[in-house]
């Protein structure tokens, strides 16, 4: 089959960027939410997403001016000139509004109804996905692909709430979809394993601002590969800093110079939501039933007491 028109239900963080990813590879997509006012929220974040792009963009070549004239090289205005035009933006303000004016806010299904593919990317609840699932039975055409961004949830047993289990699919993206390029495909048992590899295909044709999309095919487990591997690390991180064996920033720093991480655990944990991190590993040790999946006291602590991370202002640290 071919996939022309793509369809996102949930404007959050993720909804909202995974739109975005669409939309720059081209597609019209309808993003819809259960308000316009949540939508209209959405599209504040991929309007943000899109400006920093064309500055970042536009600013490549002065950057590069800069670092040149940094070594002790002084450039003539003609060499700044080539270096301006031989780096030109990738990625520009025309190009940015066209890619806003394919994503088309909705809160209707109706709007759905000729969709070959729907992402859903809603809060991460087997009941809220289950309804979600439930709706989108009557609303759907047959060809259509439903795929989920659940990060820990089985999608076996969701896709049983759907009209066509066969047609279900996990497409778990990573935060931010626009920079991050891998996406976890995880069928079901009921799933068509035809429609898998052209879901495959499809997700490996697209692109978002640093590159080419990474699909990767995993069995359905709890926390798939990345989740399973790294939130146990990162809420390891958390149980030392309770027990006092390094400081936060030390610990951060330890993983970025030793084990050559971008981002420290706790930075990563912050950034996150604790909430989820928590949540994570509540799912992990319910369904592995090991104790290495034991939440962290620590990170218990700071989502009970409202400290969350960067979406409430402070974590393992203040922002």
């Amino acid at each position: 089959m071919k996939i022309s028109r793509v369809a996102v239900i949930g404007a959050g963080n993720m909804g909202a960027s995974i739109a975005e990813v669409m939309a720059f590879n081209g597609f019209e997509v309808a993003l819809k939410d259960t308000s316009m006012d949540l939508v209209g929220r959405g599209m504040q974040r991929i309007r943000s997403v899109v400006n920093s792009q064309v500055r970042f963009q536009a600013a490549r070549g002065g950057k590069e001016i800069e670092r040149i004239e940094k070594l002790g090289i002084t450039l003539s205005q003609e060499q700044k000139g080539k270096i301006m035009s031989s780096i030109k933006p990738d990625f520009t303000r025309e190009e940015g509004d066209a890619l806003l004016s394919r994503i088309h806010p909705t809160e209707s299904y109706d709007d759905l109804r000729d969709a070959d593919l729907v992402i859903e990317a809603v809060f991460e609840s087997h009941d809220v996905k289950k309804k979600l699932f439930e709706e989108l039975s009557g609303v759907l055409n047959k060809r259509c692909i439903l795929a989920s961004n659940t990060s820990s949830l089985g999608i076996t047993s969701l896709s049983r709430y759907f009209s066509d289990p066969s047609r279900v699919f996990v497409t778990h993206f990573f935060n931010p979809p626009f920079t991050l390029r891998l996406i976890e495909v995880v069928p079901s048992v009921l799933s068509n394993g035809e429609t898998l590899n052209e879901l495959i295909e499809f997700l490996g044709s697209l692109m978002n601002h640093r590159g080419p999309m990474v699909p990767i095919r995993v069995k359905e487990m709890p926390g798939f590969v990345v989740n399973r591997i790294l939130v146990p690390m990162m809420n390891e991180a958390a149980a030392i800093l309770d027990e006092g064996g390094a400081s936060a920033k030390d610990i951060d720093l330890a993983m970025k110079l030793g084990a050559g991480m971008p981002m420290g655990p706790l930075e990563l944990s912050d950034m996150v939501g604790l909430d989820v991190v928590q949540y994570v590993m509540e799912v992990l040790y319910s369904e592995y039933a090991s104790s290495k999946y034991a939440p962290s006291l620590l990170v218990k602590k700071l989502v009970s007491s409202g400290r969350l991370g960067r979406k409430t202002g402070s974590g393992f640290f203040d922002y």
